[in-house]
């Protein structure tokens, strides 16, 4: 899913089912994809994911969510950070070529209920984010798997430059199926896939999932068209409007706009001796970002047993 899923739909479903802190529940889920380690803008200058950060005479050492950087061709990335945030292992019913996978991602799947149950229960709006990131995944990425094997292997090893791509996740079908509005080939099953209809039923499950967690909002059936309208919408800004439209008109107010730098740059300084710490850092939003997404990986990983 792209950032118009992750964040602005997310931000639209927490209004609606009645959370208080939809903001930071939809800006948790977009920097899922954002806290990797490309640049970000610290104190109006470029920097870097900080791997270690001083603190007390010690580090405090944050944790990627995310990788886009040929370090995703190392092992521990695909299985520490592509399996728990973005290609959770699913029932295990799918099969491929004769073949099944534990580790395949499938929607809506016992696990990722689980995570996201668990999040709920504990009411963290950073936790809630991050597990609702995975949750959204397991709709665009099913049937992948976080790792380099050859279950991933969407074209026939005779289409040269399709079938080069390193098998790791969806990369030999690129950015196709996290597009909305997007159809693909799936060629391991032989079947064209409709973006659309995944995130319809992602929305769904979502929407259902939180309300009946809060207790809060109108039923699914009295949002349903209003969701399908701004999913079958083609343009990628058009949606977002259509979103930040329904929200006006439930009377929820307007939504901000993302920026991946706003957590980052008000928890950390930059100065010559490097990155360091705002004063007021256990407090800042990325500090809590980051412990929500420890405590989401611990979770997974506990599910996880073939890991």
């Amino acid at each position: 899913m792209e950032k118009d899923f992750h964040y602005y739909i997310t931000y639209s479903i927490a209004k609606l089912t009645g959370y208080d802190k939809a903001d930071i529940i939809a800006y948790s889920s977009q920097f899922v994809d954002d806290n990797n380690e490309g640049q970000f803008t610290i104190d109006k200058e470029e920097s870097f994911f900080p791997e270690r950060i001083p603190a007390n005479g010690g580090y405090y050492y944050p944790i990627m969510t995310q990788s886009l950087s040929p370090k995703s061709l190392d092992a521990y990335i695909q299985k520490y950070v592509y399996i728990p945030f973005h290609f959770l292992p699913g029932d295990n019913n799918v099969e491929i070529n004769g073949k099944k996978n534990p580790l395949s991602t499938t929607p809506d799947s016992r696990n990722a209920r689980k995570v996201l149950n668990a999040a709920m229960k504990k009411g963290d709006p950073y936790q809630i984010g991050i597990a609702l990131h995975t949750f959204a995944d397991t709709w665009s990425h099913q049937n992948f798997t976080g790792l380099r094997e050859s279950w991933n292997a969407v074209y026939p090893w005779y289409n040269v430059f399709k079938s080069i791509v390193p098998n790791i996740g969806h990369a030999e079908a690129g950015h196709s199926p996290d597009v909305i509005s997007e159809d693909w080939i799936d060629y391991r099953i032989d079947k064209k896939i409709d973006n659309r209809e995944r995130a319809f039923s992602a929305v769904a499950g979502i929407y259902k999932a939180m309300r009946e967690q809060s207790g809060k909002g109108a039923q699914w059936a009295d949002v349903e068209k209003d969701y399908a309208e701004i999913i079958n919408t083609f343009s990628y800004n058009a949606r977002i409007e259509k979103v930040a439209a329904l929200l006006r008109d439930k009377g929820l107010g307007e939504i901000d706009k993302y920026c991946k730098d706003d957590w980052i740059d008000a928890a950390l300084d930059k100065s010559d001796a490097g990155v360091t710490m705002d004063p007021d850092f256990i407090n800042s939003h990325w500090y809590k970002f980051h412990q929500a997404a420890k405590v989401h990986f611990a979770t997974v990983m506990d599910l996880i047993k073939e890991l």
